[in-house]
């Protein structure tokens, strides 16, 4: 089976790049697998928590896209 066209290509989204402390604070790390980690975060605004899911690029992610 091959892989949706999106995905064959590497087509991106185009958002702008946010980093956490523009608009979170880390509060703590809430877990973690194998391909990122998650994070509980205070949006500095509004006082909100929030979990942020972190996914590691590079050989990991490639080698599932190319296994699927």
């Amino acid at each position: 089976m091959n892989p949706p066209p999106s995905m064959a290509t590497g087509a991106t989204i185009d958002m702008p790049i946010m980093h956490d402390s523009d608009r979170y604070d880390f509060v703590r790390d809430i877990g973690s697998g194998n391909f990122g980690v998650a994070r509980l975060m205070r949006d500095k605004h509004t006082k909100e928590l929030v979990a942020v899911k972190y996914i590691e690029r590079g050989d990991k992610i490639m080698h599932l896209l190319l296994y699927i």
